[in-house]
């Protein structure tokens, strides 16, 4: 018997193909990254796995394995602090906290690994923030341990639309070199995308680790920094391979 495919269905299939042009980011960041007088001093930090670019698909994710933050070379632990939140259907979560002083905080959090169907591959990303509240000015080079993570040589935070970011990949601790960097903006403005290809920028750091990016336009960026595991992993029996990123988000203004 000949088979047939709906309509729907290869509309689905066809779309499915082109979301995977988009890389996968672990989104994390608050209301605002600058908090000034008069500012809230409560801060939300929805968590969820999507293509930043294109607004999807949204991936249903497991609770992430912590979340906290580092301020002045403490580290304070808000895991218990995570709340499960439905978006669009699909399992994310929520951190809220409020800043009881000011200070330049690094806000973390570390994802359970998630099993990709479509690319047959493992992803952990390891995500961060830097929000400076009351004007702290303070150390925004906090290094987490994670086994990837960017280093900013750029201040992250209070950045200009067309600012030059530059950063510093480590893996396991050591400059990471010839690893990619892919960077996509968090597209709830509506730009847009002239086909795939525009979707998502990318980028190889020097034999320092070293990278450098541009940001044209006004709202949140993500940069990933992308390598594979040297061991596989396994899921539900099956091992798998195993991509781990540094993922750090970063707020440009327009001068206006």
């Amino acid at each position: 018997m000949k088979s047939t495919l709906s309509v729907s269905a290869i509309i689905t299939a066809l779309w499915l193909i082109s979301s995977d042009v988009c890389a996968h980011f672990l989104a994390f960041f608050p209301e605002k990254q600058v908090i000034d007088a008069g500012d809230s001093r409560k801060l939300h930090f929805p968590i969820h796995f999507t293509h930043p670019s294109t607004q999807g698909p949204l991936m249903s994710i497991e609770r992430p394995v912590s979340a906290g933050y580092m301020v002045n070379g403490t580290r304070v632990d808000l895991t218990e602090e995570l709340k499960p939140v439905s978006r669009d259907g699909k399992s994310s979560w929520q951190l809220s906290m409020a800043l009881r002083r000011p200070g330049t905080y690094t806000f973390f959090t570390h994802q359970a690994p998630y099993l990709d169907p479509t690319e047959d591959v493992v992803i952990t990303q390891y995500a961060k923030v830097i929000v400076d509240a009351f004007a702290a000015m303070g150390e925004w080079q906090h290094t987490l341990g994670n086994p990837v993570e960017i280093i900013p040589l750029t201040r992250p935070f209070a950045l200009w639309t067309n600012s030059l970011f530059t950063g510093r990949v480590l893996s396991d601790g050591r400059p990471a070199a010839n690893v990619s960097v892919e960077i996509e903006y968090y597209n709830d403005t509506g730009v847009k995308i002239p086909s795939d290809a525009w979707a998502s920028q990318e980028v190889r750091t020097n034999g320092m680790g070293e990278f450098s990016v541009s940001l044209p336009f006004e709202g949140w960026w993500g940069i990933a920094a992308l390598v594979a595991d040297d061991k596989p992993i396994t899921v539900q029996g099956k091992k798998y391979e195993h991509e781990q990123a540094g993922v750090i988000w970063l707020q440009v203004q327009d001068m206006k």
